[in-house]
């Protein structure tokens, strides 16, 4: 997997902070906040579905505009760089 994917999972990471129990982190402002189009996130985002780090939304118009889940693996993943 590759830095940019990386870094774009360990900013969803932070949207969820400390002791949230929802999962649900966009995608979108994540990338803004690092400076990345929106549009170049196909590939980070198919890499992180892939690894298991994030899921699909079970509404698909949340996963449209840029809302995933982030599952236990994408957590561990990013809190152990």
């Amino acid at each position: 997997m590759d830095e940019k994917s990386l870094q774009l999972l360990r900013v969803m990471r932070e949207q969820l902070g400390e002791t949230s129990a929802n999962r649900t982190v966009d995608a979108v402002a994540a990338a803004g906040s690092l400076g990345l189009y929106p549009g170049t996130l196909d590939h980070s985002l198919h890499d992180l579905v892939r690894a298991g780090y994030i899921e699909e939304s079970a509404d698909p118009s949340l996963t449209t505009q840029g809302r995933y889940l982030i599952t236990s693996e994408g957590i561990a993943a990013a809190d152990n760089p």
